[in-house]
């Protein structure tokens, strides 16, 4: 089954947003053994949105449309593609109902403008928005599924999943059962992790009949394992063998699967445990906190931390010696370590974490040059630290030593 993806908007085309409704849509149709045809990227003009959607006949299976379905003057897509069927434009029921309910909830008065939301063409149907105002459209015309969704990626999101796709899994044929694991790996690159995997692959992505793809999501690297068979049980079962294998191989660098977060994990095996974690941070600023307690029910095992990102906040909340920063400088194994110590004993933690770097552009020495930090994490047990040398952009910087901490608990608390 063909796939068409057509992103329509200014603010796409010129830049003023990034096309995140696109990627996303073609992983999920991908997810489910459907083939993505073509992008399209086209502004708000009435001819190309016309050309477009009758290029689109005997080409392609269906048509997935994102953009212009709101109430501005700018959102006319529904509005040309009747036009282009010819078809005229017929108030929806339903629609406008849940339109002035949406309205009626938010305590604002529903303008002219944005009942035009409810217009739907004649013999289309119309999809429930069910987190936001303007609603999908279908239409059906010359054996082509032309789909219109909001531009809004979390209303697309939700209309897709519950009403679009499922229509699309219900009319292709013949069938097939899509069947998808995603192994998340960290601490490794991912040449270095292709190497590891590459003995066991023929004509270079192919593990058996399961296909294999790497996609670098910084700073982790998932291994992406597809498998697509008309026979259910047989798709899982390739699957499950090509996974055991790729596990003997690089399992050490995997650390969760699917949509897992390294903070999650971490904090599953924390909680398992009734483990509890404290943090000191400088050069990340909050962000070792900050991603632990994005994770629902992270007081479990989540204490608190302190961001002390002067020398004096170091001596005060941390316990950290002067003649220590004196001697050795804040970036050093040995204030990381009281660093650690000091935010274990203040909070009475199992464990502790605790980070002290040059994040950058400044303050690098030939000594100790911008990307380097010192972690540290202590335990029952004392305190160790290490070195590494980061040499990132501010933000993946501290991005990826929050990684390599959570990851250094993650380890500990599984043992």
């Amino acid at each position: 089954m063909k796939i068409q993806i057509l992103s329509i908007g200014n603010e796409v085309v010129f830049g003023d947003i990034v096309n995140t409704n696109a990627a996303w849509l073609s992983e999920e149709l991908s997810l489910q053994g459907f083939q993505v045809e073509s992008h399209f990227t086209i502004p708000d003009d009435e001819k190309l949105i016309t050309e477009s959607l009758r290029a689109a006949a005997g080409k392609v299976d269906a048509v997935i449309s994102t953009g212009g379905l709101g109430p501005t003057v700018d959102d006319f897509t529904v509005e040309i593609a009747a036009k282009t069927f010819g078809l005229p434009l017929e108030k929806h029921p339903e629609v406008l109902k849940q339109l002035h309910q949406y309205y009626v909830a938010r305590n604002r008065t529903m303008t002219p403008n944005q009942e035009k939301q409810s217009l739907v063409p004649l013999g289309g149907e119309a999809f429930i928005n069910p987190v936001g105002s303007a609603p999908g459209v279908h239409v059906c015309l010359q054996g082509v599924d032309y789909f219109f969704l909001p531009g809004v990626p979390k209303e697309m999101k939700e209309i897709f999943s519950q009403s679009v796709l499922p229509r699309l899994i219900q009319k292709r044929q013949p069938v097939v059962y899509a069947k998808h694991k995603i192994l998340r790996c960290f601490g490794a690159e991912e040449a270095k992790l292709d190497h590891l995997i590459q003995p066991l692959l023929k004509d270079r992505v192919q593990l058996g009949e399961v296909k294999l793809a790497f996609r670098v999501s910084m700073p982790e690297v998932l291994v992406k394992l597809s498998s697509l068979s008309a026979d259910e049980k047989h798709a899982e079962k390739v699957l499950h063998e090509a996974e055991n294998q790729v596990r003997k191989v690089v399992g050490k660098y995997i650390y969760g699967e699917g949509n897992q977060t390294l903070e999650e994990v971490t904090g599953v095996a924390l909680a398992s445990k009734h483990k509890t974690l404290a943090v000191a941070e400088s050069c990340t600023g909050g962000l070792l906190a900050h991603r632990l307690t994005n994770i629902p029910g992270s007081s479990r095992y989540f204490l608190g931390g302190v961001v002390a990102y002067s020398n004096e906040v170091k001596i005060k909340e941390l316990g950290v010696s002067e003649q220590t920063l004196k001697n050795f400088g804040a970036v050093s194994e040995q204030v990381a370590l009281e660093m650690a110590q000091g935010i274990r004993d203040r909070f009475h933690s199992d464990y502790s974490l605790a980070v002290t770097g040059i994040a950058g552009p400044d303050g690098g020495t030939l000594e100790k040059p911008v990307g380097t930090v010192w972690i540290a994490c202590a335990d029952e047990h004392g305190a160790e630290a290490k070195k590494f040398f980061f040499p990132f952009q501010r933000e993946w910087f501290k991005l990826v030593v929050s990684s390599v901490a959570i990851n250094w608990v993650r380890k500990k608390s599984a043992t």
